[in-house]
């Protein structure tokens, strides 16, 4: 199963990201679900980083990808942080309630 571990600061915006794990949908090379969110989560990733132009904490590894919000950021590339990663979230949510038996989703603050 895919963990997915969710971050938000006292004013609800996404803060952290920790995801763990295979789904086991089906055979590796041919799982829908661990491609799904291995795909969605990478490209915000790469989004953040070369289109953004953030440096933030980021680590992704087979079956491991963690993301946190940078110490300080300026207005602008915040706005643009915290869209990304809503719109990641809500991608990751959708897989989640689509395939509850294979993702776990979960958020805690905010």
């Amino acid at each position: 199963m895919i963990k997915i571990k969710v971050r938000r600061d006292g004013r609800g915006n996404p803060i952290g990201l920790e995801i763990r794990g295979h789904a086991l949908f089906a055979p590796q090379g041919g799982d829908i679900v661990c491609a799904a969110v291995s795909i969605l989560a990478q490209t915000v990733v790469f989004a953040l980083k070369d289109l953004v132009r953030l440096d933030f904490p980021a680590k992704i590894k087979e079956g491991y990808l963690s993301v946190s919000a940078p110490a300080a950021m300026e207005k602008k590339k915040a706005d643009k942080f915290f869209l990304l990663m809503e719109t990641m979230l809500l991608g990751l949510r959708e897989i989640a309630f689509s395939y509850p038996d294979y993702v776990d989703y979960t958020e805690r603050g905010g």
